[in-house]
């Protein structure tokens, strides 16, 4: 069926159209603000739960490692007593091993002034100063012998720059005598000889 209205145009109904906003770029400005805000705000929110979850979780791992630390505490304060014990320990052998080999050393430079002594001379002492330098003092009846002797400690491998530093007439009982102090620089000899050896 067909209708047809045949009112007059003024006095036809006139239906309402919505218009909906464009958003082509004709909207108006609130909504495009509104719609910044939403986003911003949205951001900050989600950046803030990130920041918020990774406090949390480093606090959690804070925890967890200061507890593991307080259970470890006594197993450090172990290791820190042994270490101590141990460098003590180090030092005393180090000190005992000084004494071994400065002990065969002496009895090695004694044994080779004995031996580099000419005849008619006696050594009445002898000094040892900065381990290097030694002083040797003795009684002999000739100056030659003295002489002797000082190119006897200069052929050895164990002394250097002999000098004289006194000869001077002396007595002993009813005989005149020399008496000499030579200055000698000494060399360690460090080697398996030594200590092999042993005494000559």
């Amino acid at each position: 069926m067909i209708r047809i209205n045949l009112l007059p145009m003024e006095d036809r109904k006139r239906s309402r159209r919505l218009r909906l906003p464009s958003f082509s770029g004709g909207g108006p400005k609130t909504i495009w603000a509104l719609v910044a805000v939403v986003v911003y705000v949205g951001m900050v929110a989600a950046m803030a739960s990130l920041q918020a979850k990774k406090t949390k979780d480093l606090k959690a791992k804070i925890a967890e490692a200061e507890e593991e630390s307080a259970k470890l505490a006594p197993q450090l304060e172990r290791i820190r007593e042994l270490t101590k014990e141990r460098e003590e320990v180090d030092r005393r052998l180090g000190i005992i091993a000084s004494l071994d080999r400065d002990r065969y050393f002496r009895v090695q430079v004694m044994n080779d002034i004995a031996e580099k002594l000419p005849p008619n001379s006696w050594l009445t002492s002898f000094n040892e100063s900065g381990g290097t330098q030694v002083s040797i003092d003795g009684v002999t009846f000739s100056n030659y012998l003295i002489a002797d002797l000082m190119n006897n400690l200069e052929k050895s491998d164990r002394f250097s720059n002999v000098t004289l530093n006194i000869a001077q007439e002396g007595h002993i009982k009813d005989h005149k005598v020399i008496q000499f102090t030579l200055n000698s620089r000494i060399t360690r000899q460090v080697g398996a000889s030594e200590t092999e050896k042993g005494l000559p």
